[in-house]
């Protein structure tokens, strides 16, 4: 997914490989009205996105899908306010379908299969979308995109689309927001402060040693570093360690490809990282030397609790995060707990970051025309997308008096999962740079993201996308097996060298050489197509 120094995040992501996945009562009577004027200057109605006047006298109930922190509490109650506010714009209401992630990739994987009533979906490289494309799951779009979606193309830029790109055709509409990424490690910074520590002195992993120590020593009630073997969070996820700082990001991850393989950016050539990266085992031992000195959760590589669960429970002082402008205040507004974060690397533009947010019409779509009004108007129309993201006025949050763009928590309300909503799908829908700010976070945030996006450039296999049709059944029993081994590796709970020469086995036996012949072959079909 990310290019990565060394391939050491290339551990990082085996859980999106495996797991196809690493916030009542009546509504705000006056929500939509009271910020009708303001809409108006943001939105185009539907009669105005594309050439000619659409006709939009039949009323349409378009079904929603995404993924999130599912259920909430005051669903209905924003949901009634979306639909109030879109049958007005389009003459359209959704149908909300908002999925827990346990249960997420299983339910659309049937949706899809069944043939059921899919018309706008989350729909993310890494949740399988080349293999949905390749399947007929989804529409192409670019000409509905022409005749309906003149908003998006005035303000996405043009690089995102290609994320969302298969063989020439555009089949989902990326998210306007950072288009290149890097990743973090956050922390307390009451305890920060406490001990003195300077965040700007951590350069490497390795950095971070005495911090641990001292974490250990003097807060035995909380684990230096917490890890689940069961879910997303690795230390792979802050991708600083000496040895792939010196390799100076010669490797990358390939979007749709196991985990396992990676592109040496020096020969061109997939390599399967867990045999042939010197620095991808050097982590490995690292994670493992770390846990047998008390700096990692005994039980990490077994427990279901993720790092951030564990350290809103207050059983770390860290969590993982995104190094994008402002990530650690818009975390410490979600956690209720002042966060600092280290500096991470420069944002880079891989096929993944710019597809890991996207939003696709299914084939199923009733009404791919109005689901494309739809799209459109949750890239321009600055009070629905704050209604989705946010939830209603008064409920959810208050307008700050004398900043417009600014908005906080009603008064006595503690952290935005006590409000009802707080689903944790800001990053997924439309255009964020369209949405207010938290009191506390910085009045030029979105000036931030610009300069952020415009120092980000383009990994080497940039808009490359691996279809494991051809591989499928040594894909499946491969990503069983990083799934088994995953947990320990990741988390150093066993002797790096048995565990990795039993993993390396089973990789060989279980058809691992297949699926790298596959990939390279794809992908110097593709390079051969490059200008």
């Amino acid at each position: 997914m990310k290019k990565t120094r060394g391939s050491g995040a290339v551990l990082a992501c085996l859980t999106a490989v495996i797991l196809a996945v690493t916030g009542c009562s009546g509504g705000n009577s006056n929500a939509s009205t009271s910020s009708k004027t303001e809409s108006e200057a943001t939105a185009t109605t539907a009669g105005e996105t594309g050439s000619g006047n659409p006709d939009i006298s039949t009323f349409r109930k378009l079904t929603v899908y995404t993924v999130g922190n599912f259920p909430q509490n005051d669903t209905k109650a924003v949901v009634e306010e979306i639909n109030k506010y879109l049958k007005e714009k389009i003459n359209a209401e959704i149908d909300f379908q908002g999925l827990p992630w346990s249960s997420w990739a299983e339910k659309m994987a049937l949706a899809y299969q069944s043939g059921e009533q899919v018309d706008l979906t989350f729909a993310p490289n890494w949740a399988d979308f080349a293999n949905n494309v390749a399947k007929g799951a989804f529409l192409p779009l670019d000409d509905l995109l022409a005749k309906y979606g003149q908003g998006i193309k005035e303000t996405l830029d043009p690089r995102f689309l290609d994320g969302g790109t298969v063989d020439g055709k555009i089949y989902a509409i990326p998210t306007n927001k950072e288009i290149g990424e890097s990743h973090t490690i956050m922390f307390r910074k009451d305890l920060i402060d406490k001990y003195g520590f300077d965040v700007n002195s951590i350069n490497t992993l390795e950095d971070l040693e005495p911090w641990l120590q001292t974490i250990k020593e003097k807060e035995p009630a909380i684990a230096p570093i917490w890890l689940s073997g069961s879910g997303s969070d690795t230390l792979g996820y802050f991708d600083k360690t000496k040895p792939s700082m010196e390799e100076n990001f010669r490797y990358e991850l390939v979007a749709g490809a196991p985990a396992g393989i990676v592109l040496d950016t020096k020969t061109d050539k997939m390599i399967i990282s867990s045999m042939e990266s010197d620095t991808a085992i050097y982590r490995m031992k690292l994670y493992s030397d770390w846990f047998s000195k008390g700096y990692i959760n005994k039980d990490a590589a077994t427990t279901k609790t993720s790092t951030e669960d564990a350290f809103k429970a207050g059983k770390t002082w860290m969590k993982f995060g995104s190094d994008k402008p402002d990530s650690d205040k818009e975390d410490s507004i979600a956690t209720g707990i002042e966060l600092v974060k280290l500096k991470g690397n420069d944002p880079e533009i891989s096929t993944a970051s710019v597809s890991n947010s996207m939003m696709a019409i299914g084939r199923t779509s009733i009404d791919p025309e109005r689901t494309m009004m739809l799209l459109n108007l949750l890239h321009t129309d600055k009070h629905l997308i704050n209604l989705i993201d946010f939830g209603v006025e008064g409920r959810q949050y208050v307008k700050v008096e004398g900043k417009d763009n600014f908005i906080k928590l009603p008064d006595g309300v503690a952290t935005r999962a006590d409000t009802g909503w707080a689903p944790g799908i800001e990053w997924m829908f439309g255009n964020q740079t369209l949405t207010y700010l938290w009191e506390g976070e910085s009045a030029d945030k979105w000036e931030k993201f610009k300069a952020y996006n415009e120092k980000a450039h383009k990994v080497k296999s940039f808009g490359f996308n691996f279809n494991t049709d051809p591989v499928k059944t040594q894909v499946s029993v491969v990503s069983n097996i990083i799934k088994e081994f995953r947990p320990l590796l990741e988390t150093g709970s066993l002797g790096v060298d048995k565990v990795l020469a039993e993993y390396n086995q089973k990789l060989k036996a279980n058809g691992i050489e297949a699926i790298r012949a596959e990939v390279q072959k794809q992908y110097d079909a593709w390079k051969a197509k490059q200008p």
